[in-house]
């Protein structure tokens, strides 16, 4: 799947480039402190929840046929959410660029830029939708390519969430010294999921500057409270808050876990 949705990303930045102009970008324009409001609550061991609006998933379909972005995002806000993931990939997620317009207007919280980030130009296409942080999956890039992905997006101010999956990619970030690191509990070759990869990971992490982020599986408080003792206080939650009927609570009940 994987393999497939970078092929057609390919595609994507291949008609990007034809359209997109970097002269228009400000690259000084200011962004919402994503790293640093996560860093502040891990350090006082309290949850922060990174809410993901999510409209599809390539293994489950569509998640909320009648999805408003807006109330969604203002809905997590409410529920006490540190920071926004907006899936802006609109082949296998139904996302778009306007999803993450939408909902940076909607609240006044950190914005994560969730895509299969491959190209330059994308990166700089992020800056001037406002995004504050990019994802960048670690598997989908070659060593040189992801450096030079990270190095672009941290000399335009962005913040870096640098997903890994085994032991290997989070050698690999370490050596960067990457400070934001996101551990997908989803093998994204058989798309199986199992929360104990981050507590197997996070053991290998001593740096109390470096935020963990555990992402997918994450339903129950319960769940919370089983990472929370590997010494992991953020969590990135998309389908299981898209579903729900009452975001606002359930934030609340995962914050306080």
């Amino acid at each position: 799947m994987l393999d497939e949705i970078i092929k057609n990303k390919l595609k994507e930045v291949s008609q990007l480039k034809s359209s997109f102009d970097i002269s228009k970008i400000d690259v000084s324009a200011p962004k919402k402190p994503f790293y640093e409001t996560l860093l502040l609550r891990q350090g006082n061991k309290k949850n922060s929840i990174i809410a993901e609006i999510k409209k599809r998933s390539p293994s489950k379909g569509i998640l909320d046929s009648s999805l408003n972005v807006s109330e969604k995002a203002i809905q997590y806000e409410a529920g006490g959410a540190s920071c926004l993931s907006v899936l802006t990939e609109k082949d296998y997620f139904n996302g778009s660029i306007d999803d993450l317009l939408v909902a940076k207007k909607s609240v006044n919280l950190p914005v994560l830029r969730k895509d299969f980030i491959i190209d330059p130009l994308q990166v700089y296409q992020s800056k001037m939708i406002g995004a504050d942080c990019i994802l960048l999956i670690v598997s989908a890039l070659s060593h040189k390519l992801f450096e030079e992905l990270y190095s672009l997006a941290t000399s335009l101010n962005l913040d870096v969430l640098a997903e890994v999956h085994d032991i290997n990619e989070l050698n690999f970030v370490k050596s960067l010294g990457i400070k934001l690191l996101g551990i997908n509990n989803r093998n994204l070759k058989t798309f199986e999921v199992d929360i104990n990869t981050s507590v197997h990971l996070s053991s290998c992490i001593a740096d109390e500057e470096t935020v963990i982020v555990s992402e997918s599986g994450i339903h129950t408080p319960e769940d919370i409270s089983k990472l929370n003792k590997s010494g992991i206080f953020t969590f990135l939650i998309g389908e299981h808050l898209i579903k729900s009927t009452n975001a606002s609570k359930e934030i609340g009940e995962f914050i306080n876990a």
